[in-house]
C-alpha cells in the first residue's frame, strides 16, 4: 500500500486540501483490510514485511 493515498495509505494520508499536508491514519481500502484482520504495510516496508512473514512461516513449519 502506498502511504499518503486516500485509498491505500497505511500509516498516513493527505488531508484532502491539496496543500501537501498529511495526517496519521489509513485510507479507505487499507482500513477495510485492517478491519478484517489483514495486515497492511506501507510500500517502503515491504522487505521488513517479507522477512517477518518468512519468520512466521519458519516457526509454524
Amino acid at each position: 500500500m502506498v502511504d499518503g493515498s486516500p485509498t491505500c495509505g497505511s500509516s498516513y494520508v493527505y488531508d484532502g486540501t491539496f496543500s501537501g499536508v498529511t495526517m496519521p491514519g489509513r485510507g479507505v481500502a487499507a482500513e477495510a483490510l485492517h478491519h478484517h484482520g489483514i495486515p497492511v504495510v506501507p510500500h517502503h516496508q515491504l522487505e521488513q514485511a517479507a522477512a517477518a512473514l518468512a519468520e512466521l512461516e519458519r516457526r509454524s513449519g
